[in-house]
């Protein structure tokens, strides 16, 4: 089943990052679409949710609120959409909803009232410390976001509005040394980072210069950027230090179940609907040319449930089928599932049927993280064998 919608609110910005997938990359869907969703199509994206997602379901609907710059919609749009999901919610439907900002202009104090009032979390978008971050996120003028977006941070921790943020959201940039990027997070008043593999690697534009493969897998630099920064945040040992893809991992090998970005890869359900209310495949997909998120689908006809008579999106519902050949008989097959799933495509196939181009990358990382997880496992149990009295206290607590 479907389990989450990435909301379209706006196909505009405030800013000009120069990785976006949205604005800056081969895909120009948003010049085909309207500014803004209009409160109408939003209004009946519910209805289609709440028809398909049963009533009394213990685990949620996601409804994640995107752009664009979703902020960038009215007020009073907000405000309609919001009542009537909270209507939902007290007839039983089971809907979180989160937002994700870049968060560069102050967010008004009626909305945060009424995203207080709904159980609506932010998460906000920000790629490291200031040079890091104003190098790509910049606004239309060329002048960096930095020190707007903390400094909205800062007043909303003051007027205690600091529970709505959920975390922040970073990409990976191996150019900054790990330890520098974990003090950054460490620095931040709110010390919950989810760090995203980088999107625009694949069969067609590999991460390495051409001839270089066995080069790169050799020196993997991103496999090598995540496991040093594992490696660090896993010595920092500090539970108050939470980087999304570290915690999910240990989630996992510890025999936590569910597909999470990056890990696992047995089923992506998820969708997104645009701003004139037509389904669209993963953004991940938009690197691959323009219009290559599209579908026939649109939500003044088809209810989600068709959604899965699609050949993309019943693929991506059930990936676990769809384990590349290459990667059966590895030992990260259940962790990893064949990869990143941007990584996966080539020019014959959209989506799939290869493992990711990060195979070196993932592999470097899962080998380092894994390794060092077994390793702090057994010298726990070693320590229990070692002081009976210990074991025997501990094993009473459980």
């Amino acid at each position: 089943m479907f389990r989450s919608a990435i909301v379209k609110l706006t196909a505009v910005c405030d800013i000009d990052c120069s990785y976006c997938y949205m604005f800056n990359q081969a895909d120009r869907t948003f010049e085909r679409m309207p500014a803004r969703m209009a409160l109408p199509t939003a209004l009946r994206l519910l209805d289609r949710i709440c028809d398909y997602h049963p009533r009394g379901e213990p685990e949620p609907f996601s409804i994640v609120l995107h752009g664009g710059e979703p902020m960038l919609w009215p007020d009073a749009s907000f405000a309609e959409l919001l009542s009537q999901i909270a209507s939902r919610r007290e007839q039983g439907w089971n809907l979180d909803v989160a937002i994700q900002t870049n968060l560069v202009q102050p967010i008004a104090p009626q909305l945060l009232s009424l995203f207080r009032e709904h159980r609506v979390s932010l998460g906000v978008s920000l790629d490291g410390p200031l040079e890091v971050n104003d190098a790509a996120r910049v606004d239309k003028l060329g002048r960096g976001t930095y020190a707007r977006v903390m400094a909205n941070v800062e007043r909303m921790l003051a007027d205690g509005d600091g529970g709505l943020i959920g975390g922040f959201l970073a990409v990976a940039n191996p150019a900054l040394p790990p330890v520098e990027f974990l003090a950054w997070v460490r620095s931040l008043p709110i010390s919950k980072v989810d760090v995203l593999w980088p999107i625009e690697f694949n069969w067609r534009h590999p991460p390495w210069p051409l001839g270089a493969s066995r080069a790169y897998a050799a020196a993997p630099r991103y496999g090598a950027w995540y496991a040093e920064l594992f490696r660090a945040w896993w010595a920092l040992d500090d539970p108050g230090i939470t980087i999304r893809l570290f915690n999910n991992l240990l989630h996992v090998a510890l025999g936590g179940l569910g597909h999470i970005d990056a890990l696992v890869n047995d089923s992506y359900n998820m969708f997104v609907v645009n701003t004139d209310g037509s389904y669209e495949y993963p953004d991940y997909l938009r690197v691959a040319g323009d219009g290559s998120a599209g579908t026939s689908f649109h939500i003044a006809m088809d209810g989600i449930a068709a959604l899965a008579g699609d050949p993309l999106f019943a693929r991506l519902l059930n990936l676990r089928a769809e384990l590349p050949a290459k990667c059966s008989g590895c030992r990260h097959r259940l962790i990893c599932g064949g990869g990143f799933l941007p990584g996966r495509s080539d020019a014959k196939d959209g989506i799939a049927q290869r493992e990711s181009v990060l195979c070196a990358d993932q592999m470097y990382f899962f080998d380092t993280a894994l390794g060092l997880i077994e390793s702090s496992l057994q010298q726990r149990g070693s320590h229990a064998h070692s002081d009976p009295e210990n074991a025997a206290a501990t094993g009473s607590q459980a």
